[in-house]
């Protein structure tokens, strides 16, 4: 049974990052089509895009800690 509840919790966390990834993205698709004159670098391997969306997520997570940080600090 144990077993099964890991599996469960696993599959739940990739849920949560593919849904940070997919809302991440789409920001950023949405500030690309707001600033069309800056050039892209184009990914070339699989490795650029696992460690670019392990960035993306990194920094979204110290957005969102600095964030809670600030509402905690002003109350």
């Amino acid at each position: 049974m144990s077993d099964n509840a890991d599996v469960v919790d696993y599959i739940k966390e990739v849920r949560m990052i593919l849904a940070d990834s997919i809302d991440t993205l789409l920001n950023l698709q949405h500030d690309l089509t707001e600033q069309p004159d800056e050039t892209i670098t184009p990914i070339t391997s699989v490795v650029e895009l696992v460690d670019m969306s392990y960035d993306v997520s990194y920094d979204s997570k110290i957005k969102e800690a600095q964030q809670e940080f600030i509402k905690r600090d002003a109350l």
